[in-house]
């Protein structure tokens, strides 16, 4: 078994972050307040529940105002945690999807020779600019190693196949893998469960969605991915309802696992699933907000943050594209607090 200890950071090192996340959670949005810009009058009324939580003016209501203001809120969060985090692991925890987001899509360009400028989220570990330079020159000695080892495997996968979901499933198992590493190597277990359960929902997921698509047990084994609570061999089987309610049975993901089984019955829809994963995680991060000071102040707070972000995003889409406040109200996750 790995050696962890002295990596482990002490919970009192954590003493002065742990204050100021307590003081800046009060501006999160709560489920009240999200309901709230649903239900505004105008899309200003909207926005001043935002600025109500510190958020900046947005200029305009348009989407391209509404991403610049989240990728601003998203860069400012990420800032601010990696400066109060004693073990940047826990930022580049959560800064890893955008690092690997990025990788998928600028292979996929040289693949395809499409321009992937409106895909990109210049938000990873690796400079936008930077992981570009990179894959034009076949230089990786900057690149973090779990991701270079898997930028060869990626290109021939797509030269071979010519499927970009390949490189998907190829990619997800190599940031999933990272991400637990890093976390074991840290020392979290808050932050290793949380890993593991984002795991099997992204597992849970893949079941569902390829069995609905008619997808057989090869390109199964090819999406799952290891390192969760529930074996993935459990799932090397032929998925039915029965099964997928079985396997989760026991889980913080059993709801999600129902509402999956009631999509292979042809008798629900993917979004409630997705909805019952999403709330999983929010309520395995809520634990955190009873924690007086330690690392699992700041990994709930970053999570609740990205998930914040996720349902500004929604509620002005929503709002924009003139959806009634029902169904966007019922879009939403849970609230961090």
């Amino acid at each position: 078994m790995r050696n962890l200890a002295k990596n482990i950071i002490k919970d009192t090192d954590y003493l002065y972050a742990s204050a100021r996340i307590k003081a800046l959670e009060k501006n999160l949005l709560t489920r009240e307040r999200m309901e709230r810009m649903c239900e505004a009058r105008t899309m200003e009324d909207t926005f001043k529940v935002l600025t109500e939580c510190g958020w900046p003016e947005i200029p305009s209501a348009s989407m391209a105002d509404v991403e610049q203001i989240l990728a601003q809120r998203r860069s400012e969060t990420f800032a601010m945690l990696r400066s109060l985090a004693p073990d940047q692991r826990i930022p580049a925890v959560f800064l890893m999807k955008y690092d690997y987001h990025n990788l998928k899509t600028l292979l996929k360009s040289e693949a395809t020779g499409e321009k992937p400028d409106a895909l990109l989220i210049d938000a990873g570990r690796v400079p936008l600019r930077q992981l570009m330079a990179m894959l034009r020159e076949n230089s990786f000695s900057d690149m973090p190693a779990a991701m270079a080892a898997v930028v060869s495997e990626g290109r021939d996968l797509l030269s071979r196949t010519r499927d970009p979901q390949l490189l998907d499933f190829s990619l997800d198992r190599a940031m999933y893998a990272e991400m637990l590493d890093t976390a074991e190597a840290f020392g979290s277990g808050f932050l290793t469960g949380y890993i593991r359960l984002m795991i099997d929902g992204v597992n849970l997921r893949s079941a569902v969605r390829l069995r609905r698509m008619g997808k057989g047990s090869e390109i199964l084994r090819f999406a799952l991915v290891p390192g969760g609570n529930v074996s993935i061999m459990s799932l090397m089987h032929d998925i039915s309802p029965d099964l997928i309610e079985s396997v989760f049975a026991s889980s913080s993901l059993s709801a999600a696992a129902g509402a999956g089984a009631a999509v292979l019955r042809g008798e629900g829809t993917l979004a409630i699933m997705d909805l019952a994963c999403d709330d999983a995680l929010i309520r395995y991060l809520k634990r955190a907000k009873y924690v007086a000071f330690g690392a699992e102040t700041l990994i709930g707070y970053l999570a609740a943050q990205e998930s914040e972000l996720t349902a500004v995003r929604i509620i002005i889409a929503g709002r924009l594209a003139g959806l009634p406040s029902e169904m966007i109200i019922e879009r939403l996750r849970d609230a961090y607090v």
